[in-house]
């Protein structure tokens, strides 16, 4: 009996690390860690990155499935996430504006502290400076001023001091042709969100000449006026950019005050969040209307891909701007009902390999496009000559060659940095005395 008892609870054991060991095991929705997030941020960046690998190696993901034969499916096309995979780019945003006013929300209805500015500053510098600054010092200093991509110092140099202040996205030349990465201009946007929102939760919070009723007025009237200004950036993109180059075109709908829409949206999943937490339970009926929901959903969010994704290029443009609040918006609705869903839903995106594919998320951001490009171009593996790359040519072997390898190093590369440079460096900037695994989507 004994032993029967030891196979038992070992059996618990495993099967509650299947189930996501951060998954609380009461009824009650968590306040402060949503365990969902951390799968919802890692394939949000590996679709991303499938994007990327797709203009490198022009493979079109597509699966085949034999095994569903008897429903007339013979393949699972990929395709439209891989050719419309940078609309993702909104969910990452949208996922900040979430977990930045989650504590907020927090603090307005369930009485938590109010934010610690200084701690907050330090917890954003200790996770976006260590990797971002040193990506850009190595590429800048070991690769693309060596190399002598710049077509003079001062071009380099002013790529180097945009990217170091978070102000390449201002500049055409820093922000489209950029040697520095081509993926780093989200970084800036985010940046400059984390310096606005101190002053966007002082306005909000509770205080003595602040009260309950009055911080949820407040709160909902910043909302509406994000989603108002995004309106007005969407009438003026209409009228001054319609017929612009698609590269010029391309530069500003990447601002921030093109993603104010995309930050209300998650402001205002973080209000819906706490409000659910105050009144709903992870009762049955509530886990299946919202596994249905979050299914609805994702085929939602497909339809929506796929009507960008039959539009020419400056439509796809347009669509990405006016449809942003519809397109992050649907996600916004996802992720909520993927956190009430059932526990085996919630047990795909919060698993052990989710939660460390989440850890790696943000160096497998930065260095998977700079990567794919170096390795093709630069160092040319695996081998080809002459002056068009084997894909244009419609060589599979290379071409499959290629795709694992740039895989495998963007991998690689993202655990190296990650536990090498992000994390011991964002535990010396708190003041950490030991190296230590965290929640990767735990609340700021």
């Amino acid at each position: 009996m004994i032993c029967l008892a030891n196979i038992a609870s070992k059996w618990y054991h495993i099967n509650n690390m299947y189930l996501g060991a951060n998954m609380i095991s009461n009824n009650k929705l968590d306040p402060k860690y949503i365990d969902v997030l951390d799968g919802i941020r890692a394939l949000s960046v590996i679709i991303v990155l499938i994007f990327h690998f797709w203009q490198q190696t022009w493979i079109f993901p597509n699966i085949r499935t034999p095994f569903l034969r008897f429903l007339k499916i013979e393949s699972i096309d990929f395709t439209n996430l891989a050719t419309m995979g940078y609309l993702f780019v909104d969910m990452l945003v949208l996922l900040s504006g979430f977990l930045l006013f989650l504590p907020v929300m927090r603090q307005v209805f369930l009485d938590d502290s109010r934010l610690d500015v200084r701690l907050y500053i330090k917890k954003r510098i200790a996770r976006i400076l260590p990797s971002y600054y040193f990506a850009v010092l190595f590429v800048f200093f070991v690769f693309a001023l060596p190399s002598g991509q710049y077509a003079s110092k001062e071009i380099a140099y002013k790529d180097l001091i945009t990217h170091l202040t978070f102000t390449q996205t201002l500049f055409v030349q820093t922000h489209l042709q950029t040697k520095c990465g081509a993926v780093l201009w989200t970084v800036a946007v985010e940046v400059w969100f984390y310096i606005i929102f101190p002053f966007i939760a002082r306005l909000i919070e509770k205080r003595d000449c602040l009260t309950k009723q009055k911080s949820i007025i407040t709160s909902i009237s910043i909302i509406m006026m994000l989603f108002i200004s995004m309106h007005l950036i969407t009438v003026y993109w209409d009228k001054a950019f319609v017929n612009r180059p698609n590269a010029y075109v391309a530069m500003y709908i990447n601002q921030l005050p093109a993603f104010m829409g995309t930050y209300a949206n998650g402001m205002l999943g973080a209000m819906l969040y706490v409000l659910a937490v105050m009144y709903l339970d992870r009762s049955r009926a509530v886990s299946i209307v919202a596994t249905i929901l979050s299914v609805l959903c994702l085929f939602y969010i497909i339809t929506l891909i796929k009507d960008c994704e039959r539009l020419p290029a400056n439509g796809k443009q347009f669509w990405q701007v006016s449809k942003r609040w519809l397109w992050t918006g649907s996600f916004t609705v996802f992720i909520l009902s993927s956190a009430m869903s059932a526990r085996w839903f919630r047990a795909l995106l919060s698993n052990p390999v989710m939660r460390f594919l989440s850890r790696i998320s943000f160096n497998l951001y930065i260095w998977h496009q700079w990567l794919a490009v170096q390795i093709k171009y630069e160092w040319r593996i695996p081998a080809w000559t002459g002056e068009v790359p084997p894909n244009q040519t419609g060589d599979r072997v290379w071409m499959n060659k290629y795709a694992l390898i740039i895989t495998a190093a963007a991998f690689i590369v993202a655990t190296l940095f990650t536990y090498l440079i992000e994390r011991p460096a964002s535990d010396i900037i708190l003041g950490k005395r030991t190296f230590v695994f965290k929640k990767s989507s735990k609340t700021q």
